[in-house]
């Protein structure tokens, strides 16, 4: 497990991808007092330049705080912006590599799968026919079919499995759904890996944190 982290250092922000909400509340509670979390809607995925812009924005409301984000390489200029004074960002590509761990997220991408996260199995209609335009059953298997073999659900623990809308899915697109069941260890070493570092950097003189 992670080292606990050190309470006396104080509370940082937390900015993350709706897609950990559920996750967060599994985290040792030592690890949820040292950060005051916010979560954005994870469809905010499906739009990076608009994600560009709230997360900038934020950065600059949060510019005198020490600032964490719960999130991969999630739109252009993700980098730019966990590069500035007092920020740090999760380690991870994307959301599932930051909860699996790198080595079995790469071990699955290998084998060609597809990740459902709990908080977009149940979405996966919207995603699909909505912001990519699969819009019959046949498109969406041969959009499937290009690149992917079979599909894992991370049964991350924070909520049931949602069997129907798997069952549902997998008829959909015609991939297979196993389960693939974890615990919080990965993203709760992410999240203290970048509390670490935004304290770490912690801000100029001139910037103050106060």
């Amino acid at each position: 497990m992670p080292r606990t982290p050190d309470s006396s250092q104080g509370v940082a922000r937390l900015i993350g991808c709706g897609i950990f909400k559920n996750e967060f509340k599994l985290l040792p509670e030592a690890l949820q007092n040292a950060v005051l979390p916010t979560f954005m809607d994870s469809m905010l995925h499906m739009d990076p330049a608009r994600l560009d812009g709230i997360l900038s924005a934020a950065m600059i409301s949060l510019r005198k705080e020490e600032t964490v984000l719960a999130f991969g390489d999630c739109c252009p200029y993700m980098r730019e912006i966990a590069s500035r004074e007092g920020v740090a960002r999760t380690p991870g590509v994307n959301c599932c590599e930051i909860y699996l761990g790198q080595e079995r997220y790469r071990q699955l991408r290998s084998e060609r799968v597809f990740f459902l996260m709990p908080e977009w199995a149940t979405r996966w209609k919207h995603i699909f026919i909505t912001e990519l335009g699969l819009h019959t059953k046949a498109l969406a298997r041969d959009f499937m079919a290009q690149s992917m073999r079979r599909a894992v659900y991370i049964d991350t623990g924070a909520v049931p499995v949602p069997v129907e809308p798997l069952a549902e899915f997998s008829e959909y697109t015609g991939l297979e759904v196993t389960i693939e069941r974890t615990g919080p260890e990965h993203f709760a070493a992410a999240l203290e890996s970048a509390l670490k570092a935004a304290r770490k950097a912690g801000f100029r003189q001139d910037g103050g944190n106060g």
